[in-house]
């Protein structure tokens, strides 16, 4: 029993991880959405930095829920990262969509 444990230990940091990394992406997202509507330049950079952040925490989610990917633990980390995917995702569309443009005289 304890044997299962250890090893499920570190996937389930990965799993916890992946979950925190989704959150911050969401946050990251949502004041994107608040500092434009605001039209508050400071805030909206601020935001952009929060979603490039979001996106490293999303990618290396990735890579470590990706090592512990196989049959014993399958559907809940397919889960988990079919939501870490849809994050990246979003991020990256926000990123794209919502940049600062520059000015012009």
């Amino acid at each position: 029993m304890t044997g299962t444990n250890q090893h499920q230990q570190p996937v389930q940091h990965a799993i916890d991880a992946a979950d925190h990394a989704i959150l911050q992406a969401q946050d990251a997202q949502h004041k994107l959405q608040v500092a434009i509507t605001e039209a508050n330049p400071h805030a909206i950079q601020s935001a952009q930095a929060a979603l490039v952040q979001a996106d490293q925490q999303v990618t290396q989610a990735q890579r470590q829920l990706a090592e512990f990917a196989n049959e014993q633990f399958g559907q809940q980390i397919q889960q988990t990262f079919e939501q870490l995917n849809q994050a990246a995702q979003d991020i990256e569309a926000n990123q794209v969509k919502f940049h600062t443009p520059k000015q012009v005289r």
